[in-house]
Formats: structure tokens, C-alpha cells, sequence
């Protein structure tokens, strides 16, 4: 616990006098679970009649099968470009520590530790979407289901959402320990994640994924809630007034502002994780040599 803390409160210390540090950590932040308060509170949820026409329609068009293939295909190009933006975020904190220039070898490297480290979590992710699409239209075409179609689904859904959530964790600790040795040591994708695997179980480490894990939960939280306080005002005056009036205006422009600063306090929360992440496995390193 002791290395955590003294790791922790060093890049806390060092991140707060940088402001430097959080332009790329908005980028990771952003890239990786930054977006959802913001699509949360401006999207509007679906409805289940939506969702309903929505697989019908995709299902009964003509372009079927093809258009759910450009639809996925569109969706990993997206996810792609999301990994990179992290890898590339992760790479330019851990060179800007050191003080030294990012090279494009360090963000490969972090790349290609992060897409295995990711594999099991979007199978998880596929077995989910398929246990989905199996258990979905059987709750929703039950004349009675328990608690109503949505919460039934999940509750049937949670044993493969703990999966998801394990390996997505995992994922994290893997990607952020592995990358972080490759670039370090110089080493190739396999022999980092095998070091990763055996270093990540370590207290300190241990301890960072959890305490970093949950501090981006709560900062998603309280900036969902604000958001969506917030967007609730211009949200009525557009579907109510149907203009674009002052008022509205300068609704829009106070959201803009608390939303940029949500993503510099996110920034920040990201480049403290990435700076604690680099301290601790360097001091795990140095302690195996």
C-alpha cells in the first residue's frame, strides 16, 4: 500500500502543477469512456418500440445481410481509431515524465500490447451481443415478464455482463503494465504481456487498477448527472419552441464550457492514472533487476 500511495500522491503532486500533462490525457480520456456522459445526456435513450423497429428494419431491408456487415465493419474502424488515440495518449504521458519526445515506435508498441490485452474482452463483448439478440426477443415477447422486457433481459444478461466487466479490467491492467514494459524494455508484444500477467496480480499494481477503475466511474457519474441537468433546459426549448433563440444560445454556450472542462478534468484524471501507472512499473522493474 505504501508504494501505491507514494506513487500515486507523486503524480497527483506532478500532474497538478502540469497543465501541460492534461491535454493528452483528454485525448485518452476522450478516446476511451470520456464520450459517454456527454452521448448520455444528449442522446435521448430508446425506447423499446424503438429498438423493436430499428432490429426489424435492419432485418427486413433489402441490403440485408450487408448492411449489419457496414454497420460492424463501421463500428471497428471506430473502435480501432479509439485504441490508437489511447495508445498514442498513453505514449506522449509516459515520454512528456521522462522528458523526452514521443516515438512513433512507443505508441506501436502500446498498440500492439493493447489490441491482444483487448481480444478477450471483445469476445466477452460478442458473447454478450449474441446472448442478447437470443434472450431479447423472447422477453420481449413474453405476455408477462418479471419487472417488464428491459429489466428482465438484464437480468438474464448479468452473468455475461461480469464477464464483460472482468475482462475489460483485465484488459486495462494488461494493456497499461504490458505497454508500458514493452516500451521500456524494448521487448516484443508476448514477452510484455507475460510480464504484465505476473506483474499486475502485485499489490501496488493491484491497487491502481481498482482505485483508477473506480475514480473513472465516479467522475462518468457526477458528469453524466450534470450534463444531463444541464441539456434538460435547451433540451425543452428546442423541442418546445422549435428556435434557436438567445436564451437558448446562451444555454448552449454554458454547457459547451462545463463540457470542456469536464474533459480537462478527465484529461487530468488520465494523465494521474498514466503517470502512476509509469512510476510503479518502473519501481516494479527495477526491483527484478
Amino acid at each position: 500500500m505504501g508504494a501505491w500511495r507514494r506513487a500515486a500522491s507523486t503524480s497527483l503532486h506532478e500532474v497538478s502543477e502540469r497543465p501541460d500533462l492534461w491535454v493528452p490525457g483528454a485525448l485518452g480520456w476522450i478516446a476511451s469512456v470520456g464520450w459517454i456522459p456527454f452521448v448520455v445526456a444528449v442522446v435521448p435513450a430508446p425506447s423499446i418500440s424503438d429498438l423493436t423497429f430499428l432490429g426489424a428494419r435492419l432485418v427486413t431491408s433489402g441490403t440485408w445481410p450487408w448492411n449489419a456487415v457496414f454497420l460492424g465493419a463501421g463500428l471497428l474502424v471506430i473502435v480501432a481509431l479509439a485504441f490508437a488515440s489511447v495508445a498514442a495518449s498513453n505514449a506522449t504521458l509516459a515520454a512528456m515524465i521522462v522528458g523526452r519526445r514521443t516515438r512513433p515506435s512507443d505508441i506501436a508498441r502500446m498498440l500492439r500490447v493493447t489490441v491482444p490485452a483487448g481480444l478477450p474482452a471483445a469476445i466477452a463483448i460478442g458473447m454478450l451481443l449474441l446472448a442478447a439478440s437470443i434472450v431479447a426477443p423472447r422477453e420481449f415477447n413474453d405476455p408477462d415478464p418479471a419487472g417488464g422486457p428491459l429489466v428482465s433481459t438484464i437480468v438474464r444478461l448479468l452473468p455475461y455482463l461480469a464477464v464483460v466487466g472482468l475482462t475489460v479490467l483485465a484488459a486495462i491492467g494488461l494493456s497499461a503494465v504490458g505497454g508500458r514494459i514493452a516500451v521500456a524494455r524494448r521487448i516484443g508484444t508476448a514477452s510484455a504481456l507475460r510480464l504484465a500477467a505476473s506483474a499486475i496480480v502485485r499489490p501496488p499494481l493491484a491497487i491502481q487498477l481498482v482505485v483508477s477503475a473506480l475514480a473513472a466511474i465516479a467522475l462518468l457519474v457526477i458528469a453524466g448527472l450534470l450534463l444531463g441537468v444541464l441539456w434538460s433546459p435547451i433540451a425543452a426549448e428546442l423541442g418546445i419552441i422549435g428556435d434557436f433563440g438567445l436564451g437558448t444560445g446562451l444555454l448552449l454556450v454554458g454547457f459547451v464550457a462545463v463540457w470542456l472542462c469536464i474533459v480537462l478534468a478527465g484529461g487530468a484524471l488520465h494523465a494521474w492514472s498514466a503517470t502512476t501507472w509509469s512510476r510503479l512499473v518502473a519501481a516494479e522493474s527495477l526491483q527484478r533487476t
